[in-house]
């Protein structure tokens, strides 16, 4: 079985709903949630946990900078008494001071050492203990009721230091966009960190968002793909995994002609390797089963299905639903 989550997007909830649902009657174990801007994950997965029956809720992922702990707690709290237990994960990660200062003019600041404390004061307060915390975060809260049963936490982790972290202190972990080497190298990392704590590998669970799409034409296929990695070339932390992984080229001709202002040549001018590297692109459900199960190779424990709509067809929503019957996990 090459995949087994499900990650849900769109423009309005109700297509967030729509695939969940749709995904639930397809066997995935469940759907994690988005978020840049809107719609926001905490009402979107409220919708999908009313809408579905088994179907798991998870955060992959939320900016830490935006929602203090308490608040955090509180709503992933909430998700887990409305849903009946579904919550399999609270995915956080510290985001970009784009997103975090620029949108919404909070600080952004000692990534690593943020998580490891909103961490720490999240699981505490979901335990049920009341908390009185002096550090990055302040807080003097009272007791909520514990969390049943706890919430996993995941951190989505790029950099070294993040994943390292993340093997310390983390119940799973959240890989983006990588390549096979990519996440060889993150799964070494994530294991340093796993040691250094004295923990067991198996308490652990690395998982991958695998963006994936089924067209005959590559051209087609690979369109939406480039347009979506356009932000992640423009990022300097992204940019910097990209050409560790070899692809410094790629990363120089696409800087040279946006520079430029070739806007439409640096998009389209994104090489096909680069692009079949970060993504399942396959003309067929089987080659994009087989192009997966490759990555799983790679050392994830978990692969979640990002389906994405090829370029050109009249209903992406559609074509989402499709892509979702066409992967179901076996």
């Amino acid at each position: 079985m090459s995949y087994s989550g499900l990650v849900l997007h769109g423009d309005h909830v109700p297509d967030h709903v729509e695939q969940a649902q749709e995904g639930e009657r397809q066997g995935f174990s469940g759907g994690w949630v988005t978020e840049v801007n809107a719609p926001d994950a905490i009402t979107v997965l409220a919708a999908v946990a009313a809408s579905t029956e088994r179907f798991g809720l998870g955060t992959g992922i939320v900016p830490i900078g935006l929602r203090d702990p308490y608040l955090a707690a509180m709503s992933f709290w909430s998700l887990q008494d409305l849903s009946g237990g579904r919550v399999s994960g609270a995915g956080f990660g510290v985001s970009t001071p784009v997103i975090v200062t620029n949108w919404h003019g909070m600080p952004w600041d000692r990534p690593v050492t943020r998580m490891r404390e909103y961490v720490d004061v999240f699981r505490r307060l979901t335990a049920g203990e009341r908390l009185r915390h002096e550090g990055l975060y302040q807080t003097r809260a009272p007791a909520m009721d514990p969390a049943e049963p706890a919430i996993p936490v995941y951190i989505g982790a790029l950099g070294e230091k993040m994943l390292e972290t993340a093997g310390e202190i983390a119940d799973g972990v959240i890989l983006n966009y990588p390549t096979a080497t990519v996440i060889e190298r993150s799964v070494a990392a994530i294991e340093r960190g796993i040691a250094k704590a004295g923990r067991k590998r198996e308490e652990v669970r690395i998982v991958a968002f695998l963006r994936t799409v089924i067209d005959e034409s590559y051209e087609q296929a690979s369109a939406p793909i480039k347009d979506e990695l356009l932000a992640y070339l423009m990022a300097p932390v992204y940019r910097k995994v990209f050409i560790e992984d070899g692809f410094e080229e790629d990363c120089e001709v696409f800087e040279r002609r946006w520079l430029a202002r070739e806007r439409t040549e640096a998009i389209e001018g994104i090489s096909e390797a680069f692009v079949r590297a970060h993504a399942v692109v396959g003309r067929s459900g089987e080659e994009c089963r087989d192009i997966a199960a490759g990555l799983m190779a790679a050392g994830l424990d978990e692969a979640f299905l990002y389906p994405i709509a090829p370029g050109g067809v009249a209903s992406e929503q559609e074509a989402l639903l499709e892509t979702i019957r066409a992967l179901a996990p076996r």
